[in-house]
């Protein structure tokens, strides 16, 4: 794909040389090095430290020194080639004036040994360098980036290794941006040893940009094509792009149709025909069963030991449609639900429907609770909304002392809800962040026992600490969360409206959901909360880290009323294969006591 040219008497020798026999080998193949007791000869190199390892490892004489196969009289040979090998090792590193010297050695027992020397001189460094791409890409955002990617900007040491790489990358880069047909029309490395300068010029021709092609889908039997034509996130005749190919291929895996997904470019068609203008896309794929139930059984200190037992329909009437149901049980909580889903059309829509029965008991409060709900989402590749309208209906008992104070409320409310999530991993993120937002409102009259307005925002950031301090591997989470009833009163609103906090997901060192507003013996929803929190995770073997946390907020009826307390403490993770186990130990300072925390991921 391109050539190397002499600049200079002796230089492109020199940098040939770099290039083929960087990596030397015996033609009849050489064996593995293998360890052995003593070695066959002593081995002394005396060259800068970039060039140590490679001499051992990339020459005959290195790779021999410990091999058991070794014979007496293929030292010789070794010896000879040795000279060539090392220098290819220093040029290719950029030393084009390396002097080095072989000699067979004895030692003061009759050991025969090696010795290799070598001088490298100055290093030769990229003096200019013109990089231009001819075609279609020519005066795009493509070519800029194309140059900011380049690993031989000038100023910096020559390396033949990198020489090639970055060609390799010059065509991949165009490659994912549909100049599937680039090629390198030439390149030039004009190298001065007498001023150690390399000057570097390489023209691409991009060749035309193709196009998205027709889908190749594999493996359907269940579910209709029209489910897997819905998620691609391109149209036929759109520009290709391999970040189009990702996207698609996590659209199809988080749809609940399939265990396996595989999405790749027919790149053999487009070489096969010349003329051809598109790029065929091959979609392998792998079927979940249309029903399953499915058992589950875990344990948190929020919410005690809890058991689900779950049924999924992903394909009822054969269109496509999915069904969700189950019956969960936990210490504080029994809840049934089931949710029905259709797939997702061209546009990324979605229309959802869905009934809940819930009985809580917590923080002095009973709750049962009857809500139906339908609306309409969206999904791109990092965002996420929805437009329900909910009517909730509660019946409502709380500890007054000697008795229960019993109400009954109901909301018919219109919500609408938008996230964001820019994050390395939605398992276990080290790098990125999520936004959530929430607003829903309710008339009087319409269904509802009260007006009200509910507004209620949440963020969350991950930082990785840099890789070169003393804090490397280690990540700092940030979070911040608010929310507000626009009302005159908390009274007949629906419990799910109102506001608490506490617990291992919110601020540590209180009982799940027992921060919040007094009412009798009860602690209770309120009409605002804000909370924030701190948390740094340091690595301290494997997947296990240390963790330290600063958690502050509160839930009041009112911000006049509102006085936030904190809870902080240490605690461990383990990075799982089902995300972050989480076991902290936090003092509650409001409350004067410790509390215990487990929990498994992350709220987002």
């Amino acid at each position: 794909m391109g050539r190397i040219v002499r600049a200079h008497r002796g230089v492109g020798l020199r940098l040939a040389r770099a290039l083929s026999v960087a990596v030397p080998a015996l033609l009849a193949g050489v064996p593995p090095p293998a360890c052995a007791q003593t070695p066959n000869y002593r081995l002394r190199i005396v060259a800068p430290d970039e060039l140590t390892d490679a001499l051992r490892t990339q020459t005959l004489v290195g790779r021999w020194q410990n091999d058991p196969l070794f014979e007496p009289d293929q030292l010789a040979l070794f010896i000879a080639r040795a000279r060539e090998e090392a220098e290819a090792i220093a040029h290719a590193a950029g030393f084009f004036s390396a002097r080095v010297t072989v000699e067979e050695t004895l030692g003061d027992d009759r050991t025969r040994g090696v010795a290799i020397e070598v001088d490298a001189g100055a290093r030769t460094t990229v003096s200019r360098l013109s990089l231009r791409v001819d075609g279609p890409a020519a005066g795009t955002p493509l070519e800029r980036a194309l140059g900011e990617g380049w690993p031989l900007p000038e100023g910096t040491f020559f390396r033949a290794g990198e020489w090639e790489l970055g060609k390799r990358q010059l065509l991949e880069m165009l490659g994912q941006h549909g100049y599937v047909r680039a090629r390198i029309a030439s390149s030039r490395a004009d190298v001065d040893p007498q001023t150690t300068a390399a000057a570097l010029t390489v023209v691409v021709d991009s060749g035309p940009r193709l196009s998205f092609g027709a889908l190749n889908v594999r493996g359907l039997q269940r579910y209709p094509r029209s489910v897997v034509e819905a998620l691609r996130p391109f149209d036929a005749g759109d520009p290709y792009t391999f970040d189009g190919l990702l996207a698609f291929q996590q659209r199809l895996r988080a749809s609940g149709y399939f265990l396996g997904v595989n999405v790749v470019p027919d790149l053999t068609a487009v070489e096969t025909d010349p003329q051809r203008t598109d790029v065929p896309i091959n979609v392998d794929l792998t079927e979940r069963r249309t029903q399953r139930v499915n058992f589950g059984i875990g344990y948190s200190t929020d919410q005690g030991p809890r058991a689900l037992v779950g049924y999924e329909h992903r394909n009822l009437f054969g269109r496509g449609w999915q069904l969700d149901a189950g019956l969960l049980e936990e210490s504080v909580r029994r809840r049934a639900f089931a949710t029905m889903r259709t797939p997702y059309d061209t546009d990324g829509h979605q229309w959802q429907a869905g009934a809940r029965l819930e009985h809580l008991q917590v923080t002095g409060e009973i709750t049962d609770k009857t809500t139906v709900f339908a609306g309409r989402g969206k999904r791109t590749d990092e965002i996420e909304s929805f437009v329900s309208l909910q009517y909730q209906t509660e019946r409502r008992r709380v500890d007054v002392g000697s008795d229960y104070a019993e109400d009954q409320r109901a909301a018919l409310s219109l919500g609408y809800s938008w996230n964001l999530r820019r994050l390395d991993s939605r398992i276990d993120p080290r790098r990125g962040y999520t936004i959530s937002t929430q607003v829903s409102a309710a008339v009087k009259g319409l269904g509802s026992d009260r007006s009200f307005t509910r507004l209620y925002g949440r963020a969350m950031r991950f930082w990785p600490m840099p890789q070169d301090s003393r804090l490397a591997g280690g990540v700092l989470i940030g979070l911040v969360e608010a929310g507000m009833v626009l009302s005159g009163s908390r009274d007949d609103i629906p419990s799910e409206n109102l506001f608490r906090a506490g617990g291992a997901q919110s601020i540590r060192g209180y009982r799940f959901l027992g921060l919040g507003v007094r009412e009798g013996d009860a602690i209770v929803g309120g009409r605002v909360m804000a909370l924030g929190s701190l948390e740094y995770q340091h690595r301290i073997t494997g997947p296990w880290y240390g963790a330290v946390f600063y958690d502050r907020g509160n839930a009041a009826d009112r911000w006049a009323d509102f006085r936030s307390v904190s809870g902080y403490g240490a605690g461990v993770r383990w990075r799982s294969p089902i995300g972050p186990v989480n076991l902290d130990l936090a003092w509650g300072d409001a409350e004067r006591r410790m509390r215990v925390h487990f929990s498994v991921g992350y709220s987002f």
